[in-house]
C-alpha cells in the first residue's frame, strides 16, 4: 500500500510541476501583446488629459479671457505634442495592419494638433479690446478647430481595427483614458 501512494503521489506532482512552469495551468498573467500595447496607450492618453481643463472664460474681461484661451490652446496643442512623441516611442501595435492604423491615428493626431496651433496663433495675434472684439477673435480661432471639432483622439481611431478594438475594449483602463484625454471625449470649447 505504501508503494501505491508513493506512485501515484509521483506521477501527479510531476504533472504540477510541469504544468505551472509551462502554462501556469490555464491562468495566463500576461495579457497578449496587443493588449499590453493598448495599456501603454491609455497611460500615455491619461498623462497627456491630466489637470487639463477649459477654462471658464468670463466675457466681461476679454483681454483677460483671450490670454486664457491661449493659454490653454497652447497647453493643448503641447499635450498633443507629449501624446504624439510617446506613442511615436512605443510603435506601432503588434497585430497584422497595426502599421496602417497607427500611421492613421498618427497623422490625425497630427492634424489635430497643428490646428490647435493655427487657433492658439489666430487668437494670439488679434487685437482684443472688448466684447465684441474677443467674440471676432474666438471665431476666428474656432475656424480651424471645426476641421478637427469631431476628432475623439487616437484611440478612437485605432479602434476602427477589430483587433485594436478588443485590445483596447480588453483594459478597464482605457475607458477612462478616452474621456481623459486632450482631443478627446472630455474635451470641450470653452463657450
Amino acid at each position: 500500500m505504501r508503494r501505491c501512494t508513493a506512485g501515484a503521489a509521483a506521477p501527479a506532482a510531476l504533472l504540477a510541476a510541469v504544468c505551472l512552469a509551462v502554462t501556469g495551468c490555464g491562468s495566463s498573467s500576461q495579457p497578449p501583446p496587443e493588449v499590453d500595447w493598448a495599456a501603454g496607450v491609455c497611460r500615455h492618453l491619461t498623462d497627456s488629459g491630466a489637470r487639463l481643463a477649459v477654462p471658464t472664460v468670463d466675457r466681461t474681461q476679454p483681454v483677460r479671457a483671450q490670454r486664457q484661451m491661449v493659454t490653454f490652446l497652447t497647453a493643448l496643442g503641447d499635450r498633443l505634442g507629449a501624446l504624439r512623441t510617446a506613442m511615436g516611442k512605443d510603435g506601432a501595435p503588434p497585430v497584422d495592419g497595426g502599421a496602417a492604423a497607427f500611421g492613421k491615428a498618427l497623422a490625425r493626431l497630427d492634424r489635430a494638433r497643428a490646428s490647435v496651433g493655427v487657433a492658439a496663433a489666430t487668437l494670439s495675434r488679434a487685437k482684443v479690446t472688448d466684447q465684441k472684439s474677443l467674440n471676432s477673435a474666438l471665431d476666428a480661432a474656432g475656424t480651424s478647430l471645426r476641421a478637427v471639432g469631431s476628432y475623439k483622439g487616437p484611440a478612437d481611431d485605432l479602434r476602427t481595427d477589430p483587433k485594436l478594438k478588443a485590445a483596447f475594449d480588453e483594459n478597464p483602463g482605457c475607458a477612462a483614458a478616452d474621456n481623459a484625454a486632450p482631443g478627446g471625449q472630455g474635451a470641450g470649447d470653452g463657450s
